[in-house]
């Protein structure tokens, strides 16, 4: 009943001083919708993360490639190892690395892919068909690389998404002839949308597919291959996975293990969700001084309002109101300011959130920029709020409760 009463006495307080009210929301209001969008830009920055690791294979996915620089002594300095990654390698890691569940090789380079007269610049990836397994990816029509257009060096293609639309206009394309590097091919498949990625130009639905034997007879490179892609079994197993496969390279190049690099989405992944916690700390840290300002006004407002009715403090107190009755009934309306105002901060920031993620998309060509509300942030906001309303109407509250019946009375 005391609670209720409670509640009845702070809204009519914050009814009959509609201006003060509504200025001290904006306030805090102002304060929590910082602190929701800057979680909402660091939260879909990890979403995107993730499903840019996703797109390439899962967090359990690693590869290995041969860099054109390397760093020795402090010094980064030209590859000029007379090694190079081949298709040998590729056949060693899956006989020989019973952590690899499945490995794949891949060389881009640039290309000219042309459609009854039109041109394009685009990206060519030329692979084995384990590449659909090892970055699970299906085509949308058609199909793709098999063992035969490996075996006999087949001038086919599958191309991505994006080419198809705007090259093909949405039509049906498999069956018909293309120009890659003015040599004709054959289109057989169109894979599934991966969306854009982060890497400007280089969208995995803008890349053309070809068989790797194709490219090393067509486009020269022999035997060699730009990098080997491989997933292990298991999350887990990543590292010994790796282990295996930097063994094999190296026996297979005379104990060489220089000449070459790896990577590890698992490590990846740790490693950008350490970076975006540490931007997210700093954009929420630079939003809380607006929270910090709001309740200060709150701890104003509060101690004004203690001024203010005095004669009423002293009145309660005269008839047999206690101490902490005064303390509870300045913190119920300070706590109740900071809840309202976390809740219109949150809306309000989900709205700043969103309107943020729009312009940065706007100014990353094309690519989508997801803004994510999370429990954690509403939470957080809410939390931050009450604690705001706690924290600094307390000492208003004390102001009110240390004052005795006489002196509060002979005020007035």
């Amino acid at each position: 009943m005391l609670v209720l009463e409670n509640l009845i006495s702070a809204f009519s307080v914050l009814r009959g001083s509609k201006l003060r009210t509504v200025l001290t929301l904006l306030g805090i209001t102002i304060g929590i919708a910082g602190v929701i969008a800057m979680m909402s830009f660091g939260a879909g920055a990890e979403k995107l993360m993730m499903a840019e690791f996703e797109n390439i294979g899962g967090p359990s996915m690693f590869g290995v490639y041969r860099p054109g620089h390397i760093r020795k002594n402090n010094r980064w300095q030209r590859n000029t190892s007379p090694h190079y990654l081949d298709m040998q390698d590729l056949y060693d890691i899956l006989a020989d690395c019973p952590s690899v569940e499945v490995a794949t090789v891949e060389r881009s380079h640039p290309i000219d892919f042309k459609v009854e007269g039109k041109h394009r610049q685009t990206y060519l990836r030329a692979t084995t068909n384990e590449y659909q397994a090892v970055r699970r990816w299906k085509t949308e029509y058609g199909r793709f690389l098999a063992d035969t257009d490996m075996d006999f060096w087949n001038k086919v293609c599958v191309i991505g998404a994006k080419v198809w639309k705007e090259q093909f206009k949405g039509q049906n394309p498999i069956g018909k002839e293309v120009r890659i590097n003015n040599r004709r091919f054959t289109v057989i498949g169109i894979m599934e949308s991966r969306g854009d990625g982060l890497e400007r130009g280089r969208s995995d639905d803008n890349m053309i597919f070809i068989p790797i034997t194709t490219a090393q007879t067509r486009f020269g490179g022999r035997n060699r291959v730009g990098a080997i892609m491989a997933r292990a079994k298991s999350i887990d197993v990543v590292d010994q996975a790796l282990k295996e496969v930097k063994t094999v390279i190296s026996r297979n190049h005379g104990g060489d293990d220089t000449f070459f690099r790896t990577w590890n989405a698992k490590k990846g992944i740790e490693s950008g969700k350490r970076m975006i916690f540490i931007i997210e700390s700093v954009l929420v840290v630079i939003a809380s001084v607006s929270l910090i300002v709001a309740g200060i006004g709150i701890l104003n407002i509060m101690l004004v309002s203690v001024t203010e009715r005095i004669p009423e403090i002293g009145l309660r107190k005269a008839v047999g109101a206690k101490s902490l009755d005064i303390r509870i009934q300045f913190l119920t309306e300070s706590v109740i300011l900071c809840l309202i105002g976390s809740l219109l901060g949150i809306a309000l920031g989900a709205v700043v959130g969103n309107g943020f993620a729009w312009i940065v998309g706007k100014f990353l060509d094309e690519m989508s920029w997801p803004a994510v509300i999370t429990l954690k942030a509403v939470l957080i906001s809410v939390g931050a709020g009450a604690a705001v309303g706690i924290f600094l109407g307390h000492y208003a509250a004390s102001q009110a409760a240390k004052m005795t019946p006489i002196d509060a009375i002979r005020h007035t």
